[in-house]
């Protein structure tokens, strides 16, 4: 799995950050974390193939967070697409989407199936599931984690030859999780030739919001939390006013979840120099990185 950060800037764009959008690189399939205007060519500078795009997910009908949904949408459509594309978003995603589809008149073979969500299970796949928490911002505002199921626990060769199993089609029938019948008649299960189950990965998305109990809530034990980081301490009451996190208040946010690790994104374009806000959220938080535009994080499988 992989996160690239497409656009890092809060409200406007700047000269080297672009407006916020986050992708997710998982077994061949992107999933996009809201599309800010220019999301697009940011793919395109990422070498991560708009073709390979299965779902967006929209946090709120703010500007600068949907934008560049149409582009993209009308470019999908060049692709040859068959197969549907899933936009899910807060109550307001589906007219706006079929507005732009009437209004600039574009068509698509593909269908463009739009969900609507409210707090809990947005969509479940057979390996991974997409959760959705209300935010605190002064719009109604939606934060995400994709989270991957429990994977097989290790497979024990030592204790499947125990049971008088050698290496073979037995072996592999096992380790694709069926079910065997031995010449004796004893059945073996799976996990009886397996070590503990093993977690999925779990990355979270929470950007335009104040820190929240929801956010802690929605990012327990997360392998890698995206956080509203838009100003610096100095701005507390500023960052209350609008709806928005300091980086001090996401480093701390960070470290009540447990997460293992925070990346800082939608910052003001008031800091050109952003090593300040960086310094001081690793005093509360140490493993916190800056987002920078098209920086890519590897997200390896748990042990």
């Amino acid at each position: 799995m992989k996160v690239v950060t497409l656009g890092t800037s809060g409200a406007i764009p700047t000269l080297r950050r672009n407006l916020p959008s986050v992708a997710i690189q998982r077994k061949g399939q992107i999933f996009l974390l809201d599309c800010g205007e220019g999301t697009q060519m940011q793919l395109m500078r990422s070498k991560l193939s708009i073709s390979k795009m299965e779902k967006v997910f929209i946090s709120h009908l703010h500007g600068d967070h949907l934008v560049g949904l149409p582009g993209l949408l009308m470019s999908l459509g060049h692709f040859s697409r068959q197969r549907p594309l899933f936009i899910y978003g807060p109550v307001g995603i589906k007219d706006y989407v079929l507005a732009n589809r009437k209004y600039l008149k574009f068509y698509c073979e593909y269908e463009i199936v739009i969900e609507e969500v409210t707090e809990g299970i947005v969509c479940e796949e057979e390996e991974y599931w997409v959760e959705a928490t209300t935010l605190d911002h002064n719009h109604r505002t939606f934060g995400y984690a994709l989270i991957e199921r429990q994977r097989p626990g290790k497979f024990l060769v030592d204790k499947a030859r125990a049971f008088g199993i050698e290496e073979g089609p037995l072996f592999g029938k096992l380790q694709r999780g069926e079910d065997i019948k031995l010449d004796d008649g004893r059945i073996i299960h799976p996990e009886d030739v397996s070590g503990n189950p093993r977690r999925g990965r779990k990355v979270v998305y929470a950007l335009d919001t104040r820190p929240c109990q929801n956010t802690v809530e929605l990012s327990q034990g997360a392998d890698l939390l995206v956080h509203d980081g838009m100003f610096s301490g100095n701005e507390e009451e500023e960052a209350r006013l609008r709806g928005h996190s300091t980086v001090a208040q996401a480093a701390r946010v960070a470290l009540e979840a447990k997460v293992k690790k925070l990346i800082l994104t939608h910052l003001s374009s008031r800091y050109p120099d952003d090593k300040p806000l960086l310094e001081e959220a690793k005093e509360i938080f140490p493993e916190t990185i800056i987002a920078r535009d098209l920086m890519e994080i590897e997200i390896p499988l748990p042990r």
